[in-house]
């Protein structure tokens, strides 16, 4: 009887999490590069739901995890120009050309929740 219980229980926070990247993913369909955003919160949200039902590969985790570093990577000097330069009302002014660091602060704040969720979806499967 508990590994019914077990089994019950954790898989909700996998496939709520998963739901969550998945309307975060339909949120980007209006960014300047859709493609990119919709396919990363969409590999997020696949995995979170993998991981409501087994453990993740492994190998799974760990390209998603490196493709998140990367991007983390990539975004980091935008969101220092903002923390360290920048006023904080302007992560939600309109983003311009000249405002880079706008888009790479919400990029970066994306790729900490979602790497997040995966972290959370992957430690919940092994349980």
């Amino acid at each position: 009887m508990s590994s019914s219980r077990r089994g019950s229980g954790p898989r909700f926070v996998p496939l709520l999490l998963g739901l969550g990247m998945l309307v975060f993913g339909l949120l980007q369909i209006n960014d300047p590069d859709p493609l990119i955003w919709v396919t990363y919160y969409a590999a997020i949200a696949c995995a979170c739901t993998v991981a409501a039902y087994r453990p993740l590969p492994r190998f799974v985790f760990l390209a998603l995890a490196a493709v998140t570093v990367a991007g983390a990577g990539l975004t980091l000097p935008g969101f220092a120009d903002w923390m360290l330069n920048r006023p904080t009302s302007d992560l939600w002014a309109p983003m311009s050309a000249d405002r880079m660091y706008i888009e790479h602060s919400r990029e970066l704040l994306g790729l900490l929740i979602a790497g997040a969720f995966l972290v959370t979806a992957d430690r919940l499967s092994r349980r």
